[in-house]
This record gives structure tokens, C-alpha cells and sequence, in this order.
């Protein structure tokens, strides 16, 4: 089965990164974690929808801002949420093709920046994408 949104294929495909895995195993969420949460997890929101797009050959192409928001506690150096960010980083880094019924023509990345929340031991780091896609 295919996705059916570019955040639903770009979730699927980090859930089948072993990277990415070995430090959030399968707690990769869309749009907000569920309450009580294990730590560390990933959750992917789309923060600026894409509002122009291009039109070629009776195809769209988005091109969304996507986030990535890593959490963590602090119990280690460098913290989880760090090395997470980084393994998705490092797996949507120039990415184009095909991803779960979704063609990426190129990805553009940034991050990861690391939030520091008041009153909170937890460790935030955030990885922005901006994918240029069309769904097939």
C-alpha cells in the first residue's frame, strides 16, 4: 500500500531506516505524540503548507515546510533527541525518488537546532524539510 500524503511516506520511510529506529524505535508520530509518550520519539508536523504550486504535465508538485521535532531527556551526552535529528537528517539529505507512492524531485534540509524548554528536563531538537514532490 502507498501513501497517500507526503508526511505519511516520509514517516514510513524513516520507520524503515535502521538509523533511525535504533534511537526512536517505531515512536515516530504525526501532527503530536500521545499522551505519556516514551522517550525518546520523533514527531512530524507540517508547519507551512504548500501553498504555491507548481503545475507540469497535469502533475503538482508541494513543496511544504515539514518538522521534524525530536524529544529526549538528558540522561546521556549527546542526548537522544541530538542523535535522532541527526539520523534523520542524515536520511532525508539530498533525497530524491520514489518514497512510498510519493516521487521526490529533491529535498531540501535544515537543522538540526536545538530548543531549549523552560522548566522542563527534557531535550528538544528540531529538523526542517522542505520536500519538492508529486504524488504518483
Amino acid at each position: 500500500m502507498s501513501s497517500s500524503y507526503i508526511e505519511q511516506a516520509i514517516i514510513t520511510t524513516a520507520k524503515a531506516a535502521s538509523t533511525v529506529t535504533a534511537i526512536f524505535g517505531q515512536r515516530l508520530y504525526h501532527i503530536e505524540a500521545p499522551q505519556g509518550a516514551v522517550m525518546p520519539y520523533a514527531v512530524l508536523n507540517n508547519v507551512a503548507p504548500s501553498n504555491e504550486v507548481e503545475t507540469f504535465d497535469d502533475a503538482a508538485y508541494g513543496q511544504p515546510l515539514l518538522q521534524w521535532t525530536c524529544v529526549s531527556d538528558d540522561m546521556k551526552t549527546p542526548c537522544d533527541a541530538f542523535l535522532g535529528a541527526h539520523a534523520l537528517l542524515d536520511l532525508f539529505r539530498n533525497y530524491s525518488g520514489s518514497m512510498d507512492g510519493v516521487q521526490v524531485d529533491y529535498m531540501r534540509i535544515r537543522g538540526p537546532r536545538t530548543l531549549t524548554l523552560s522548566q522542563s528536563q527534557d531535550r528538544v531538537c528540531i529538523v526542517e524539510l522542505e520536500p519538492h514532490y508529486v504524488e504518483l
